[in-house]
């Protein structure tokens, strides 16, 4: 008895869940902060840095739940917090942007900003910044780095100090590399001041990829990633991949079964041709199609290699291949050669929609600037597909369009392709 006395001693019910709210909401709050959601820029909006604050705020509540003195919680809210949690935070961020949107549209909020640099410089600060929704700055002018005449400045580094008393800016911009002395002074009239100080280094303009502010021993620098999925958005990728993946292949198994019958039954060989295909990061994995064409198409392929419908070797197609069979021109005019690759998919080496692999001796002449292609896992379909697939013979644009996809990645693009990708399958637009 004492010890059952004991154990209900230790459990705070919570018969109300009203008065548990504010507690779920402070813990949510802390696990933000904690996450640094609340920094300055897009970070309450990185799904990452959300996802995490809430993860921790649910591990407290389960320790909380667990340990003694327990909280006596309902069992089933522990596995709704979560998304409950993420749900709300979304929605209060979506409203709070469109509210500091609206107030920035008309001036209200915005923090005066003034930049130095060089005309050039300061032309692209101004253009990111008005390509921008988001942007919280009014930029009242720029002053130059050094005495040049410029009658659209403010004035030279040697008037910063009076500027920055005349204007009252709170913020300063730094475009692109000044000299030492000149990054000391500005520095010194900044904190002079309490001015907030931001660089923008001429390096950033022609890097891929996203930066992260670290510290190298004492030194402030950048780690720059390179421009790929990072989480949560690659996990919710690749379990939207999972689940129409399997939905495909079991819709398509009767039809994938026809086809393997009609290979074997038009021309001699093996129904599935395998190739090895460059992946995420550079990595080799062999790619499976129906095979399309005769057992030695691939022993042939110098000898019509003049008869690329490309002008850049680094992307290869006939119009009229030879090497193709009766059945593999039908399987190539509607695609279907491709359905085996639904297996790459769900061993990870494919994604449902990315760009496309390419094969080793096509990334053996890549450019520096190529090999975005090979910074997110590879699709079945992709942008190139449904802008044109193979009537794009320029390989720089089919790098522009997979570039801007891997941007501006999101799951409502990625169905979005897979819908036009249904519609330029069965017209056959492209298709050789």
């Amino acid at each position: 008895m004492a010890g059952a006395t004991l154990a209900a001693a230790e459990i705070v019910p919570v018969t109300d869940m009203r008065r548990l709210w504010p507690s779920l909401v402070g813990l949510v709050l802390i696990g933000l902060n904690a996450n640094g959601a609340y920094r300055p820029g897009d970070a309450r909006r990185d799904a990452r840095r959300l996802l995490l604050g809430v993860g921790l705020a649910a591990a407290v509540l389960a320790m909380l739940a667990v340990l003694p003195p327990s909280v006596d919680l309902p069992l089933a809210f522990l596995p709704c917090f979560i998304p409950i949690a993420l749900g709300a935070l979304i929605a209060e961020r979506w409203l709070v942007d469109l509210v500091v949107r609206q107030a920035y549209a008309h001036g209200i909020g915005l923090r005066k900003a003034l930049i130095v640099g060089r005309h050039g410089e300061v032309e692209e600060i101004l253009n990111g910044l008005q390509n921008d929704l988001n942007r919280d700055h009014r930029i009242i002018g720029y002053v130059t780095p050094s005495y040049v005449y410029d009658a659209k400045a403010l004035g030279s580094i040697d008037d910063l100090d009076a500027i920055l008393d005349r204007e009252d800016a709170a913020e300063l911009i730094i475009a692109g590399s000044l000299r030492a002395e000149v990054v000391q002074r500005v520095a010194d009239a900044c904190i002079k001041r309490g001015t907030a100080m931001i660089a923008v280094p001429s390096w950033g303009r022609g890097v891929r990829g996203w930066a992260e502010p670290v510290k190298i021993g004492g030194l402030p620098g950048y780690h720059v990633h390179p421009a790929r999925l990072g989480m949560p958005a690659l996990v919710l990728k690749r379990a939207t991949d999972l689940v129409l993946t399997v939905i495909g292949l079991a819709a398509c198994s009767p039809l994938m079964a026809l086809i393997a019958l009609a290979i074997k039954i038009d021309s001699p060989g093996p129904v599935f041709f395998r190739q090895r295909r460059v992946g995420l990061g550079g990595r080799d994995f062999m790619m499976w199609k129906f095979r399309s064409m005769s057992c030695q198409a691939e022993d042939k392929r110098e000898q019509i290699a003049h008869l690329n419908a490309y002008a850049d070797g680094r992307l290869f197609k006939l119009r009229d291949d030879p090497r193709v069979t009766r059945v593999g021109r039908v399987l190539r005019r509607f695609s279907l050669d491709e359905l085996p690759q639904l297996i790459n998919v769900l061993a990870g080496d494919m994604s449902l929609v990315g760009p496309r692999p390419p094969v080793p001796v096509e990334v053996g002449r890549y450019e520096p600037r190529h090999f975005v292609r090979l910074s997110v896992v590879p699709g079945l379909t992709g942008p190139w597909q449904v802008g044109g697939r193979n009537l794009i013979t320029d390989f720089e644009e089919v790098v522009r369009l997979e570039r801007e996809y891997i941007d501006a990645w999101s799951l409502r693009l990625d169905l979005q392709i897979m819908a036009k990708t249904v519609g330029v399958v069965l017209s056959g637009r492209g298709a050789y």
